[in-house]
């Protein structure tokens, strides 16, 4: 009985090791097959990585170029609209100084209106003439002028009323000479603009002769602009004119004028006293 158990027990053991060989051998494959599977990952893994880095970083270079050509385009775009901006606003200023200079223009045209109006409202020699010094201090911007009038006879220009020009009130003028005798001669409009304080030399810096058709009356000279005025405007020139004829044809109308109302007073005077002889018995 003895004898037949331990060969059932050798058995057993040896079945039993078998078992665990069997197993050990099936754990060593499963874990050569786990790292056959684990080192196939990490080569898969790798090959994902050189995939992703080889179609990943030409893709954003693409996109950053893509980037980089909006960027210039927006760039090229706002420095455009910078330049239309400028030149919207360059022509923003020249038509409100436009617009400045049309609304001085109209003030300035009403205002010549007026004085022109004025000059010929009167027939009043001395307030003709006191019309005529608020054009050439107001409008001008005169400080210092003089005017004269020709004295045909004489052949030459008698100053008949001024501002500032107290020491030359009782000078003639012959004519031709200087400025103001030979702007009476040739009948032409003199502007000097480089010096708006006065001439070194003396001399008027504009002369505005006074005319009635080609004939020359008198002229206007002026010698120093006031302090706030620099030199003479395109308006000025304008006034030149306007007062060459219109000044001129006042002033001549009202010396008319004021000579047949002298000479009525005194035929009116001389009416009478023939009237009061007659009437006195002989």
């Amino acid at each position: 009985m003895a004898e037949n158990r331990v060969p059932d027990r050798a058995r057993k053991v040896l079945q039993v090791f078998e078992e665990g060989k069997r197993f050990t051998e099936d754990l060593m494959k499963e874990n050569e097959n786990l790292r056959l599977l684990v080192a196939k990952q990490k080569s898969e893994k790798k090959e994902m990585e050189r995939e992703y880095i080889q179609v990943d970083v030409p893709r954003m270079r693409e996109k950053i170029n893509i980037m980089e050509e909006e960027l210039k385009e927006l760039r090229a775009e706002n420095k455009e609209l910078k330049n239309e901006f400028s030149s919207v606003a360059k022509e923003n200023r020249e038509f409100a100084d436009r617009y400045i200079q049309v609304e001085r223009q109209n003030s300035d045209l009403i205002n010549m209106y007026v004085a022109t109006y004025r000059l010929h409202s009167t027939l009043q020699y001395d307030e003709v003439l006191q019309i005529v010094k608020e054009i050439v201090i107001n409008m001008i911007g005169t400080e210092v002028f003089g005017i004269y009038l020709i004295d045909e006879q004489e052949q030459q220009l008698v100053m008949i009323d001024h501002e500032g020009l107290e020491d030359q009130k009782e000078k003639a003028i012959p004519f031709g000479e200087g400025l103001i005798g030979k702007a009476a001669v040739n009948g032409e409009i003199v502007a000097e603009n480089e010096a708006p304080d006065g001439r070194a030399d003396g001399e008027p810096i504009a002369c505005i002769p006074l005319k009635v058709g080609d004939r020359v009356l008198g002229v206007i000279a002026i010698y120093r602009l006031l302090e706030q005025k620099e030199r003479f405007q395109t308006l000025d020139f304008e006034l030149f004119e306007m007062l060459g004829g219109h000044a001129a044809t006042a002033i001549y109308g009202a010396r008319l004028y004021t000579s047949s109302e002298r000479k009525r007073n005194t035929l009116e005077g001389f009416v009478d006293l023939l009237k009061t002889d007659v009437r006195e018995p002989g």
